[in-house]
């Protein structure tokens, strides 16, 4: 008896040495393979971390620059572009379109110099936009020519508005580098109702809303200069 009990115990410590011999291997592969897969988690976790924050700075990098595509860079009111892309983003059009130009700015740059244009320039955008409430919007189309969204809600009050832009422009005079007085600065001021222009037979989308009202606040600003500059127009 003590010898098949001697016999079923060595026998048991072989097949257990075996065992682990056979298992060992396996165990240290599996061991292996699990830290390789953790490293390369952790790699590729770590690009994509790498990946989110680049991406993250490259929107804001072009965010940042599509804004400044929509911002005159001398006045640093909207430009052209920046109007346009503002106003077919609002969902009611219910105001007044206001063309400001200049009154005799080519004047100003043959006499004075065009660095004295541009600070002419930048007062005058100041001063527009101090006359202005918050909500409005103003840009620079070009040149001396400021275009103004108001939405506004009577002739009236479009009428008060024009006029105080005008009386902010031409109250006091403008200093100038090497000019012996302060200059006199004047603006003409066309005004057009958006909703008034939806009675225009080619009118057929917000579009042709906003472009038929700029064609009748475009000719009121001519009526103005014609009639003596420095006022506004408005049918």
């Amino acid at each position: 008896m003590s010898l098949r009990v001697m016999f079923l115990a060595g026998a048991l410590m072989s097949f257990s040495c075996n065992a682990d011999s056979v298992w060992q291997p396996i165990a240290t592969h599996a061991t292996m393979l699990a830290m390789v897969l953790f490293i390369n988690l952790v790699f590729l976790g770590s690009l994509y971390v790498l990946a989110i924050t680049k991406g993250k700075r490259h929107r804001g990098l072009l965010e940042t620059q599509v804004q400044e595509a929509q911002i005159d860079f001398l006045t640093q009111v909207l430009n052209r572009r920046g109007f346009e892309r503002r106003i077919t983003d609002k969902r009611h059009l219910k105001g007044y379109i206001l063309i400001v130009d200049i009154d005799d700015f080519k004047r100003i740059n043959d006499q004075y110099g065009h660095h004295s244009g541009d600070l002419i320039l930048q007062e005058v955008t100041a001063r527009l936009k101090e006359a202005l409430r918050e909500e409005d919007m103003i840009a620079r189309f070009g040149g001396e020519e400021f275009v103004i969204y108001a939405a506004l809600q009577n002739k009236h009050s479009a009428q008060e508005l024009s006029c105080r832009l005008v009386s902010a422009i031409s109250a006091n005079k403008y200093p100038l580098p090497g000019a012996d007085e302060p200059l006199s600065v004047t603006i003409s001021v066309g005004v057009a109702s958006v909703l008034d222009s939806l009675n225009v037979s080619d009118v057929t989308s917000r579009k042709g809303v906003l472009s038929s009202a700029f064609k009748i606040a475009d000719s009121n600003l001519y009526k103005a200069k014609r009639l003596g500059k420095n006022q506004s127009v408005m049918n």
